[in-house]
């Protein structure tokens, strides 16, 4: 299958009886499980492959924001042992920021993606997060790392209309 060719689903999703299909589910579940990682889907979009200047704090924060937003109900209120693997986050991609001293590196968004996707990704702890029996209604774990990105790329788009707007009212 080509880039841009669409898989097509063979089953109905509802059957004639009005229930929901478990051909459907089962098709729908073996194409996302094959569908290529985020960073890999979005590599030749220049808004994820073009480099911006970003501190590993923005990216820990969306990563802690998106685990407790992504939570179905109230219990848990966040997932277990999210401040484990903040600290774990942390001590893993903070020596990837050197620039200043201070935390910062040039990424892409692809770049980031992969990295949290790395850095996560054979965690147990994170892994239990998908597990609906620890995390009632459980965490879609790509769609947090992929949200990391997406809130990141969001503020990137505030700054530059912000700076387009300021510029355009204040000429150097």
């Amino acid at each position: 299958m080509k880039d841009t060719e669409i898989e097509m689903m063979t089953q109905p999703l509802m059957t004639e009886e009005g229930f929901l299909n478990e051909a459907c589910m089962n098709e729908l579940a073996a194409v996302i499980e094959k569908m290529p990682p985020s960073y890999e889907r979005l590599a030749n979009e220049p808004e994820w492959s073009t480099p911006i200047f970003i501190n590993y704090r923005e990216i820990v924060g969306y990563f802690a924001h998106w685990a407790v937003r992504n939570i179905r109900g109230d219990d848990p209120a966040f997932p277990p042992g999210l401040e484990k693997m903040v600290g774990l986050l942390t001590a893993i991609i903070r020596p990837k920021f050197p620039i200043l001293d201070e935390g910062w590196a040039t990424l892409t968004l692809c770049e980031i993606n992969k990295m949290l996707h790395d850095a996560l990704w054979e965690e147990p702890i994170f892994n239990s997060w998908n597990d609906g029996d620890v995390v009632a209604g459980w965490l879609d774990l790509h769609a947090l790392l992929h949200n990391v990105c997406i809130s990141i790329r969001n503020e990137k788009r505030e700054f530059d209309r912000f700076n387009e707007k300021f510029d355009k009212e204040h000429p150097a």
